[in-house]
This record gives structure tokens, C-alpha cells and sequence, in this order.
């Protein structure tokens, strides 16, 4: 299967992160908002990662914090907006800190073979936000967070 496909077309403000998963579609949904698995996929590897709050419904929020080996604290939250299982969710996204909210829509396509097909879209304020959000290593990150989540779908699929 094809690895994860990230795009960011030049003067735009979105970034679209796929990935097809070999699993099923209610698998892949329920992995990515249950709070239970979220620290074994969420973030680098090398930071650990806790679910101060998850309420995926409509008007819910959520905020993961993750601690590096330093020490250092890094917080993350948003609000859905939208949860229509296992299809789709809408939520902001805050990187705690930095004055900036993004809005993230996130699909799950159902693929024949019991396989999925996961697509991001965040969009930015601004061409400029969303450059330097790509120029703080969020390509390599989604990266690693996409690969995370593959395996801890393999353990879980079989």
C-alpha cells in the first residue's frame, strides 16, 4: 500500500495529508477518536502523549498534551463541529501558544478489500500560517504519526 501522500499547492492555504490503511472503515474511525488508543499513535515517538479531554460529538473538545524527554510541555486542542461515524469529522486544531486556530475536516473513504482511505484537510488562516506550520516539521511529523497509526491498526485488524 502506498505510503502517506501529503500535499500543499503553493498560495494556498490548505494541506491535504492521505493514506489508504488495511483495515476496516469503523476500525480506522473508531482508532482516531477513542481516547484509549490515542497515545500509542498521536505525535512523535519520542514525546508521550495524554488525552486531557476527548468528547468527539458535535460541540465537543478535545486537547492532548505530550511531554518531550526534556521535559517540555506541548499542547494541542480543538472543538468538533462535525462527527458523522465512521464517514467524517470537522474540528479546529490550536497548537497551544501560538495565536492561530486551523479547521481540519478528516474523511474516511471505505475502499473494497475491508481498506480505508483516511484524508486530512487543514486549512490556515493565511498562506504564511500555513508555511510555517509546514516549515516546523508538521510534513515529517504526519509522517510518523500516519505510520504509528498503521501499525497499531495491524495489531488491532488481525
Amino acid at each position: 500500500m502506498p505510503k502517506t501522500s501529503i500535499v500543499a499547492e503553493p498560495n494556498k492555504q490548505e494541506v491535504i495529508i492521505s493514506r489508504k490503511f488495511e483495515a476496516p472503515r469503523e476500525l480506522v474511525f473508531r482508532m482516531w477518536t477513542d481516547a484509549k488508543y490515542l497515545p500509542e499513535w498521536w505525535g512523535p515517538s519520542v514525546m508521550t502523549t495524554i488525552v486531557d479531554s476527548l468528547d468527539a460529538k458535535k460541540g465537543g473538545v478535545w486537547r492532548y498534551v505530550q511531554h518531550d524527554p526534556a521535559g517540555n510541555e506541548y499542547a494541542h486542542n480543538g472543538v468538533f463541529h462535525e462527527v458523522t461515524a465512521p464517514e467524517r469529522l470537522i474540528h479546529t486544531y490550536e497548537f497551544e501558544g501560538v495565536p492561530s486556530v486551523g479547521l481540519v475536516t478528516v474523511t474516511f473513504e471505505e475502499l473494497p478489500g475491508g481498506k480505508t482511505e483516511l484524508t486530512g484537510t487543514s486549512l490556515y488562516p493565511s498562506v504564511e500560517i500555513r508555511d510555517g506550520v509546514l516549515q516546523s516539521g508538521m510534513t515529517e511529523g504526519a509522517i510518523e504519526l500516519m505510520d504509528r497509526f498503521a501499525v497499531l491498526l495491524a495489531k488491532h485488524s488481525s
